[in-house]
């Protein structure tokens, strides 16, 4: 379980996100969906330190955790691919899924069996990978690091359908285990195919909350809140 409370947030004296509430139970896979600009990153980047936090609190049942610091929350089980997939360019594929992989926990999937090509460049410089190469060893990254709660920005940026597809049906492996996933992607198609619940926001605020089951019997909803009127 992850339990976002009056989380505000955004840069300098200019607020992006505004007192977003959100419970988010453990094993789901929730995506986050909105027009570009509307504050989805930026609540990603609040959560784990990235912009500046005016209030707000996180909690998974264990008790509170610190909000904005992300080393605090790495220790606690949570890992965050940022839009900028979050690699370490001068390390080598190897040596990024080595420093992600947390001690003493097992994903249930081989990261280098859901992407092959990974395995196949293991000793190249990170630096040097194409964009959707670089998405996968970051969603990678991830999976191994996430044994509480992976959070993904920009879900599948730069991967061939066929690779999100698989990266998906792993994260669903992963979550089955009691793991907490939160996805911000773009479009619906993705969603109402792997995700349990979707949350949609606007200007700052979370303004649509609805499961899966019930959007793809009645797309409506989702569909006014992803067109720019």
């Amino acid at each position: 379980m992850l339990s976002i409370q009056h989380v505000t947030a955004g840069y300098g004296r200019t607020r992006i996100v505004d007192d977003v509430s959100v419970e988010l139970a453990a094993g789901e896979v929730v995506a986050l969906l909105g027009r570009n600009g509307m504050g989805k990153t930026t609540l990603l980047r609040a959560l784990f330190g990235l912009c500046d936090v005016f209030a707000g609190t996180l909690s998974t049942e264990h008790g509170a955790l610190p909000l904005g610091k992300p080393d605090g929350l790495a220790r606690s089980g949570l890992s965050f691919m940022p839009d900028d997939r979050g690699v370490f360019p001068s390390l080598t594929v190897g040596e990024n899924l080595r420093l992600a992989r947390r001690r003493g926990s097992t994903p249930p999937v081989d990261v280098l069996e859901v992407f092959p090509v990974l395995a196949q460049r293991l000793t190249q410089p990170a630096g040097q990978l194409s964009g959707g190469q670089k998405q996968q060893l970051g969603l990678a990254r991830a999976m191994l690091a996430g044994d509480c709660a992976i959070v993904v920005d920009e879900f599948s940026q730069g991967l061939q359908p066929s690779i999100a597809k698989t990266a998906l049906e792993a994260l669903r492996t992963i979550a089955a285990t009691g793991v907490t996933v939160l996805l911000v992607e773009q479009g619906p198609q993705l969603p109402l195919a792997y995700a349990d619940r979707i949350l949609g926001m606007v200007k700052g605020r979370l303004v649509f909350d609805e499961s899966v089951q019930r959007l793809r019997s009645d797309p409506e909803p989702l569909t006014s809140l992803l067109v720019v009127g």
